[in-house]
């Protein structure tokens, strides 16, 4: 860039404020970004986990802590649906008569 003179070339105290500005706010966006991601995989990770004890608590019938509500599928008069929660995880199964 040439200054108002003309004599010298480069860039004005402006320029190097507002690209160091724009450079700043990009990378808080990007940390808080990261920084929102890992803390919904961990979050993700352990419903998971939760999930993996529950099948295998239903599976091995191990009921305990599990809650079970048992109800008909009105479209459906010999099917009858079980859901196993627990904490916030859960699972559906139909059964057939």
């Amino acid at each position: 860039m040439t200054s108002t003179c003309g004599r010298y070339e480069g860039f004005t105290l402006v320029e190097v404020v507002v690209a160091l500005s724009i450079i700043a706010i990009s990378f808080t966006v990007l940390i808080d970004t990261i920084t929102s991601l890992g803390r919904e995989t961990g979050d993700a990770e352990e419903r998971f986990l939760k999930l993996v004890i529950l099948d295998r608590k239903v599976k091995e019938g191990d009921h305990e802590g599990v809650e079970i509500t048992r109800s008909e599928v009105p479209d459906f008069p010999r099917a009858k649906e079980v859901v196993y929660s627990l904490e916030e995880v859960f699972l559906v199964r139909y059964e057939i008569r």
